[in-house]
């Protein structure tokens, strides 16, 4: 996409402002613009450390922690708030890591009048909490007693003094308290309700129009209304749009995970798809859009995966603090088990574990007494430690949103200290000289396959898709490298980690060399330039071809004339093709036709050899390319 702020309106798509539509210029400036230009390339100051004076916070400085950043988050809250003006409903998507919840507590900190924060996990309930203490706002927290109590030993433990205070206009809400039958009954907190003027939905691709989540948007009436999330897509095809299946009006995109590890936000990762003899062949994909879990759970039981992750982790992680996601409760408990006996510090938590024993759980991998946190649906949405450097995604999903929320554990960033945090170099030496210079990510099940890399360029929506549909269906495929199983882009000759070069299982013709024209032997090449030549052949040689084919001579003018405009056309494309050709600079022309090839379906000689109707369909894919900012693809 031309740019990385983008809004959209009413569930249609259409571009509202940012730079989403916007035209580039190509070559050699091409990959240096984006939407900086318009915000401005300085950034923000980095996030400030809060500072102890005896027992107490000094208040003060607690008010200064949070500081946005002025490339990307202070643009995003700024583009929510303008949406506001025309509409209630708003959806923020925002990477894993990208500040979705630093955004949406500085909104919340600056509302005049009742606020309240929706979430649907206990962890988040209390991540959230910290977030608003950090910001110096008394909140009260409606949710179970368990969770207020560790909320206020977690402010005590951060701050020195607990922000929560029962009769405090910001609240942070479980999804499920608030849509309980008690809470119906609850006075007090109907009368806040009635009083809060705006509402934050976290993980906001929850909220559609039944169930739960749309009782809780019933809830809060009079307020406008916000949904966070890292995704606009569900599993299940349902839109988050008003004119779809959702409550949300318009769609304000914050940048890529592509830009935030290019400018030092997010960590940079290395990603493994090392292969398990999980076999999800036939495996029964439910309304949800996600495998069937008791399918999948059968099918491990067959399978060598509890033991392959174990020696997978031992591979490409050894030592470091992993996360591994797990299918159902069974196997991560085998696999905490088969962790243990290989000398790694694992333990196993799902839904179904007591609360104290999550919290010392989480406490000590975040302070290096356990090793490897082996779960089910807990950590996939949430779930913040920068400390954790490997993601193991044991769970297969047709679900991107948590493909991407897996992936996002891992990505974010530990800084070395002494760098300057304010540019672009010191961050990226700040993460390379810091506790995690890259994140780790191991898929034995192949979930890359179903969703590509988790910094592949998406375009959000509001609308709904069908079950199952890609929204990347021209994205360049990948292929796993034999030598050290890490995925990379067709378009490489060579695996460029390793460098090992993978065979051709032929030379005659363009698809065994992924277009590449240099790879062709010396017949396939000459067939093809002959068959450019007798494409673009004049009149004259044309009209002999007519007769040598018997073609009736009361046709020949009208294939004439067919001939002359395709020949046209062909012109048209020429130019198109040198402008994405000139556009690769610095690429070697190996390189060049492998990414034409995979970029638009044909290779770069076939292609002035389609007809008319061909030729026009491949110009326009090249237009599109540089209008949507992806000829770099």
């Amino acid at each position: 996409m031309a740019g990385v702020l983008g809004v959209q309106q009413n569930g249609r798509g259409q571009r509202l402002h940012g730079l989403a539509g916007r035209p580039q210029q190509h070559g050699s400036a091409h990959r240096s613009q984006d939407w900086l230009r318009v915000f401005g390339r300085r950034a923000g100051r980095p996030y400030a450390t809060a500072r102890y004076v005896g027992p107490t916070l000094r208040l003060r400085g607690l008010l200064m922690a949070i500081k946005l950043r002025k490339d990307y988050q202070l643009p995003v809250k700024n583009a929510i708030i303008e949406a506001w003006r025309r509409v209630r409903a708003v959806l923020a998507v925002m990477a894993t890591g990208g500040g979705k919840t630093v955004v949406f507590a500085s909104i919340i900190h600056d509302h005049k009048g009742a606020s309240a924060a929706v979430v649907h996990r206990k962890e988040i309930v209390v991540q959230i909490s910290c977030s608003l203490a950090l910001l110096g706002v008394k909140h009260r927290i409606v949710a179970p007693p368990a969770t207020v109590r560790l909320a206020r030993r977690k402010h005590l433990e951060k701050f020195g003094k607990s922000f929560v205070d029962p009769a405090a206009l910001c609240g942070v809400a479980s999804v499920q308290t608030l849509t309980s039958k008690s809470a119906g009954k609850n006075t007090q907190l109907q009368s806040w309700l009635k009083q809060v003027t705006l509402c934050v939905f976290d993980e906001g691709h929850h909220y559609v129009t039944s169930g739960l989540w749309a009782r809780a948007v019933d809830c809060m009436e009079n307020a406008k209304l916000l949904q966070v999330s890292a995704c606009s897509e569900r599993a299940d095809g349902k839109g988050l749009g008003v004119e779809a299946d959702g409550f949300a009006e318009e769609l304000v995109e914050g940048p890529q995970v592509k830009w935030l590890i290019r400018e030092g936000y997010l960590s940079p990762f290395k990603y493994f798809a090392p292969t398990t003899d999980l076999d999800l062949e036939g495996v029964a994909v439910t309304a949800s859009g996600d495998f069937n879990s008791k399918a999948l759970r059968a099918r491990v039981v067959e399978s060598h995966i509890v033991g392959d992750v174990v020696k997978q982790y031992l591979q490409f992680a050894k030592g470091k603090r992993a996360i591994v996601f797990a299918t159902d409760v069974a196997t991560a408990n085998e696999m905490a088990d088969s962790f243990n006996a290989n000398g790694v510090r694992a333990i196993a938590l799902d839904g179904t574990t007591e609360d104290s024993v999550r919290d010392k759980a989480s406490a000590d991998f975040e302070h290096g007494a356990l090793d490897v946190l082996v779960n089910v649906d807990l950590f996939d949405e949430g779930y913040d430690v920068p400390a954790a450097e490997c993601a193991i995604l044991a769970r297969p999903t047709q679900s991107l949103n948590k493909f991407l929320q897996m992936c996002g554990r891992v990505l974010r960033v530990v800084y070395g200290k002494g760098y300057d945090l304010e540019t672009q170099e010191g961050r990226l030496a700040a993460i390379a000289n810091g506790g995690k210079p890259n994140a780790v990510i191991i898929d034995p099940v192949r979930n890359w396959e179903r969703h590509g890399m988790p910094d592949w360029p998406r375009q959000w929506t509001l609308a709904g898709k069908e079950k199952g549909s890609r929204s990347n269906s021209d994205t360049i495929p990948q292929r796993v490298c034999d030598s050290c199983t890490q995925p990379y882009e067709a378009f490489y000759k060579a695996c460029p980690y390793c460098g090992s070069e993978p065979e051709p299982a032929g030379r005659s013709i363009p698809e065994q060399v992924d277009g590449d024209l240099l790879e062709l032997d010396v017949e396939a090449m000459a067939a093809l330039f002959e068959k450019m030549r007798k494409a673009d052949c004049d009149d004259e040689e044309f009209q002999r071809g007519l007769f040598a084919r018997n073609v009736p001579a009361v046709g020949h003018s009208k294939q004439l004339k067919a001939h002359r405009d395709a020949k046209y056309r062909r012109e048209v494309l020429r130019q198109l093709v040198g402008w994405w050709v000139g556009a690769q600079e610095g690429r070697d022309l190996s390189e060049i036709h492998r990414r034409f090839y995979h970029r638009f379906g044909v290779d770069i000689a076939t292609a002035f050899t389609l007809d008319a109707k061909q030729t026009d369909a491949l110009a326009d894919k090249i237009t599109a390319c540089f209008s949507l900012d992806a000829v770099l693809t």
